[in-house]
C-alpha cells in the first residue's frame, strides 16, 4: 500500500460520510414533511413510523466506516514508517562515526546549520568537517550552500522528515 492507496481510503470514507449525511436529511425532511399526515406510500410510512431506529442505525454505520477507513490509514502509516526505519537504518550502516555524528546534529538543528558550527563538534575539526561533508554531498544526503562568507549545510527535506517522524 501507498500514499495513493492512503487517498483512496480517504475518498471512500468521505464518500460514505457524504451518503450517510445526505441519507439522514432526507429522512429529517421525509419525517418534517409528513408528521401530521398519514402517506399512502409506504415506503415513506415506514420511514416515518421508524426514523428514529433508522437514525441510529446510520449512526451505528457511520461508525464502523469511519473505524474501518482509520484503521487501514493508520496500518498504512506505520508500514510506511517501518519501512522508512529500516531505511534509515540501512543508511546509517554506510555511513563513518563523523557523518552519523553531522546527521544526528543536523536533526536536532531542524535540518540546518552553519559549516563553522559542525566543525566545534567533539572529535571534528574543521579539515574533518570539510572531508565528511564533501563524502555526505556526493551521496547525496545533504546540501551546501554559500550565504555570502558562511556556508550552509542542510540536510535532505525527505531524510528529515524520515529521521524527525521517528
Amino acid at each position: 500500500m501507498d500514499s495513493h492507496s492512503v487517498k483512496l481510503y480517504q475518498y471512500i470514507s468521505l464518500g460514505f460520510s457524504a451518503i450517510t449525511i445526505g441519507l439522514a436529511i432526507v429522512i429529517y425532511l421525509v419525517t418534517y414533511i409528513h408528521q401530521d399526515v398519514t402517506s399512502k406510500n409506504l415506503l415513506i410510512f415506514w420511514t416515518v413510523q421508524n426514523h428514529l431506529s433508522i437514525t441510529i442505525g446510520l449512526i451505528i454505520l457511520s461508525g464502523f466506516i469511519g473505524y474501518t477507513s482509520s484503521t487501514l490509514i493508520y496500518k498504512q502509516v506505520t508500514n510506511t514508517k517501518k519501512e522508512s526505519q529500516k531505511l534509515l537504518e540501512m543508511l546509517f550502516l554506510f555511513l563513518n562515526k563523523e557523518e552519523k555524528e553531522i546527521i544526528n546534529y543536523l536533526v536536532q538543528k531542524n535540518g540546518m546549520v552553519g559549516q563553522a558550527e559542525i566543525s566545534r563538534l567533539p572529535n571534528m575539526n574543521r579539515v574533518k568537517a570539510y572531508r565528511s561533508l564533501q563524502k555526505m554531498q556526493e551521496k547525496n544526503l545533504i546540501d551546501i550552500a554559500a550565504y555570502g562568507k558562511v556556508r550552509k549545510v542542510s540536510l535532505k527535506d525527505n531524510i528529515l522528515t524520515m529521521l524527525t517522524k521517528k
